[in-house]
């Protein structure tokens, strides 16, 4: 029987030189977490490659203020989870709009026709 491998994830990191302080930091950091980082041909920008597990731990470790735009950038390249938004509300029903928005990333309609199905309002 064949193993399930990993979804290797690729981030561009544009301008990546001149946006950080020490590159062998950032470097060190992505080979303890078992990803790949390196340079785009012969241009400025990097390629940061991983998988899910290991991009989130280096997204974690580089919320600074130098290096919160790499964070940024493996946020918006890993793929977003999927909530079931009244089950969510069920389970918490002094949940706030905002806080279900904040929470789960849905839309003011998705977050609204969420709460009314679970109100049964619908």
């Amino acid at each position: 029987m064949k193993k399930d491998t990993a979804v290797v994830l690729s981030i561009k990191l544009n301008n990546f030189l001149h946006r950080i302080d020490c590159k062998t930091t950032i470097i060190q950091l992505t080979i303890q977490h078992g990803c790949s980082l390196k340079r785009i041909r012969r241009s400025k920008n990097w390629q940061l490659l991983g998988n899910q597990d290991q991009l989130v731990e280096i997204s974690d470790k580089l919320r600074q203020k130098k290096t919160l735009w790499i964070a940024e950038a493996i946020d918006k390249a890993l793929p977003k989870q999927i909530f079931n938004l009244e089950l969510l509300i069920k389970a918490n029903p002094s949940m706030t709009l905002n806080q279900l928005m904040s929470k789960t990333g849905c839309t003011t309609i998705e977050a609204r026709s969420a709460i009314d199905a679970a109100e049964d309002f619908t």
